[in-house]
């Protein structure tokens, strides 16, 4: 019916018939695009618009990680197990488990204002482009084209990835669940505050620390944004997807993220009929489970089989059968469709009033927020989405971390995310007398100094928060007591301090107690490495030869934890902590004849044919998390990631110094996949060029294509 108008007719039909039409086209002149590479390959993204922004940022990610990006594209297109096997057919289970489909249909009209819809469009137009003009490196065609809808769907699955729910729900799945369970945990994040109150030269600094993976989909991706809309932003992005940065700072404020770990998920057990298949009961009724089935298709060797796996959907969600019953399981993070409207919003603001506006959105179903600003304005939220529960109910068998089993048959426990509580009623301090806040994804009551904390008394007990502190919270706590001031490069001290108090290390909810060199002298077993402990100062740099026995135990603990997850209140038993450390007892004098090696002789910073020593462990501030490399050393897996050290002053951000784990790519062979090792391992930074004339006159610029 369409062939006899012209092309602005046919759009204006199409308009009319198709709302969303209009909504989608691309406006994007790419002469308007501007991308300056730095000596780091950092892009440097020069526009008109906002949107043209997002352009060039989509474009220049798929330049650095086009091949991740696909890996983590294909589970919204139910493709990952073709792509990566077993572990990615557990991805695209998980994808349709987890209803994340029906979710962004359901809400997209709702949530995605035209707005944020040319911004998912313009990204979506660039990942497209890029995969049109390099088909060599399309690793399926049927990945294409990304949608907005589709990147609104990833954001919402990465984010139930990374919630500690999930975590909880992949211990009580074992089996169906254990990449999620295996490969997400372990993963933490430090951030710190400074008022011009406590600093040398008062000003306000911010310390951003995620402790994300370092060789996978989770780190980070580094740039900047300069749009004529006043967008202009330095920090960083996920590589695999990150539409807009979603930490760092402008040139009035900044902030950073950690992980929270508060009670965030509900996991019922259905009470069924006692003849009648795949009927449960609720509020009096016998209620028909709905029965699904996900279609996956998984990679073995050079085969692709098909598969079928049978899951079902509750008044709950969703739902799995385990041999004690029908289990239902409910999330946190369903609230909205929002979190690429806050982070833009975050960016743009321009003084606390519009960041806490940008906040309001409460796009972002977890993570905490600590902000800095040039007006010397400090300030720490444990924000989540929690949902107002029937105070009626008895919710205090809720605790962070734990994986309470509710009856599953009640309207009463039964929460809706239609309405949540505000920003207002999380727990959060701002500008506090003593001049600093900071979390180390410990206890929302240890974030600021002695005597101003947040007590429990003052929160619902439903909102089940986490109560125990941690080292690396312990150890901050202790170290910023020792000055009455600190200058920035005493902020970077602390940060970057790999010691511990050795005589108080405890795996007991790190009260003051010394739980392993106690268990060290009193096992006969382990008087080798009692004698070395005894020598060791405490800290895990790369040359100490007295730490790496306690560093390589870590990785044992950590291990032991993991398979206890969703037990945070539960102490690791000291019969496992004397194994531990037995087994990095033994490990050390099989392939070294010694406890003495240096700790950087044994633990690695490795990224293809990069080799390089470093130090830190999980229990310290520059933190390492590990696993068995080749057959004699550890390598990192995650811990410090993108680090950044911001400073603001009266005329704004003054300085920014950052570093990017091994570098800005994860493609082998690209010239900066390691560049920034180096600077890595030895705890260095680079300084970002704040001028916009200098970084654009200093740097290899191009337009995208």
């Amino acid at each position: 019916m369409f062939k006899s108008l012209s092309s602005p007719l046919l759009f204006l039909a199409c308009a009319l018939l198709f709302p969303h039409f209009l909504r989608a086209q691309s406006t994007i002149n790419v002469a308007n695009i501007e991308i300056v590479r730095d000596s780091f390959g950092v892009p440097h993204i020069f526009s008109e618009t906002d949107a043209e922004a997002v352009y060039g940022i989509g474009w220049a990610q798929c330049e650095d990680n086009f091949h991740l990006m696909q890996d983590n594209f294909s589970f919204v297109r139910n493709r990952a197990g073709r792509l990566m096997g077993k572990d990615g057919a557990t991805l695209d289970f998980l994808y349709q488990l987890f209803g994340v489909e029906d979710f962004v249909e359901r809400r997209y009209a709702k949530d995605i204002s035209p707005e944020i819809e040319r911004l998912l469009q313009a990204y979506s137009d660039a990942v497209n482009r890029y995969a049109e003009l390099h088909p060599k490196e399309v690793k399926r065609k049927d990945l294409f084209p990304i949608t907005p809808r589709l990147i609104v769907g990833n954001y919402v699955f990465h984010f139930m990835l990374m919630h500690s729910s999930t975590l909880r729900l992949g211990k009580f799945f074992s089996e169906e669940f254990d990449y999620v369970a295996q490969n997400q945990f372990g993963h933490g994040s430090n951030a710190f505050a400074f008022s011009p109150q406590i600093t040398t030269d008062g000003k306000s600094y911010l310390v951003g620390n995620p402790h994300q993976p370092v060789n996978e989909m989770g780190n980070f991706w580094e740039l900047s944004v300069h749009s004529e809309e006043g967008y202009e932003f330095y920090g960083a992005t996920f590589s695999v997807g990150g539409l807009v940065p979603s930490l760092g700072a402008n040139r009035h404020l900044g902030w950073t993220h950690t992980t929270n770990y508060q009670h965030s998920a509900d996991i019922y057990r259905l009470e069924m009929h006692p003849t009648k298949k795949n009927l449960y009961q609720y509020d009096g009724k016998w209620i028909p489970l709905e029965v699904k089935h996900a279609k996956l298709r998984v990679k073995i060797g050079g085969i692709t089989i098909p598969v079928r796996k049978k899951y079902y959907r509750s008044v709950y969600g969703p739902t799995m059968r385990k041999k004690s019953g029908y289990y239902s399981f409910k999330s946190h993070v369903y609230h909205n469709l929002k979190v690429t409207e806050q982070w833009y919003k975050m960016g743009k603001a321009k003084n606390l009033d519009e960041f806490m506006a940008a906040l309001d959105i409460q796009g972002l179903p977890a993570q905490t927020i600590t902000y800095a600003d040039d007006q010397g304005n400090i300030f720490h939220l444990s924000n989540f989405s929690h949902p107002y529960r029937d105070e009626a109910y008895d919710w205090s068998a809720l605790k962070a971390g734990n994986t309470t089993i509710l009856p599953g048959n009640t309207a009463a426990n039964n929460w809706s995310l239609d309405r949540i509580h505000p920003v207002a009623d999380l727990p959060q301090i701002k500008n506090p007398d003593c001049g600093y806040v900071y979390n180390t994804n410990n206890t929302v009551f240890r974030m600021t100094g002695p005597g101003e904390n947040l007590q429990p008394k003052d929160f619902p007990a439903n909102f089940g928060l986490l109560h125990s502190n941690n080292i690396r919270g312990k150890t901050f706590a202790e170290r910023i007591q020792n000055y009455e001031r600190v200058s920035f490069a005493d902020v970077r001290r602390i940060r970057e301090d790999t010691r511990v108090n050795k005589a108080s290390l405890s795996l007991r909810n790190c009260m003051n107690c010394d739980q392993i060199p106690r268990l060290l002298a009193t096992t006969p077993e382990l008087a080798p490495s009692h004698a070395v402990f005894q020598q060791w100062d405490g800290a895990f740099d790369a040359e100490n030869k007295y730490a790496t026995a306690m560093a390589i135990s870590t990785l044992y603990f950590a291990k032991y934890i993991r398979s206890q997850f969703g037990n945070e209140e539960k102490d690791v038993p000291e019969d496992e902590l004397i194994a531990a450390m037995l087994k990095a007892q033994n490990f050390l004098l099989k392939h070294y004849g010694t406890l003495e090696v240096p700790l950087g002789e044994v633990q690695k910073a490795a990224r293809f044919d990069v080799e390089m020593p470093v130090g830190g462990c999980v229990f310290t501030l520059a933190s390492t998390h590990t696993k068995p490399y080749k057959k004699d050393k550890m390598e990192i897996i995650s811990g410090d990631s993108y680090v950044f050290y911001a400073r603001f002053g009266e005329n704004g951000l003054e300085e920014l110094q950052t570093v990017n784990a091994f570098g800005n790519s994860l493609k082998e062979g690209h010239p900066h996949s390691t560049d920034q090792t180096e600077m890595y391992v030895k705890q260095q930074t680079k300084a970002a060029e704040l001028d916009r004339q200098k970084l654009r006159s200093s740097g290899r610029s191009y337009h995208p294509k």
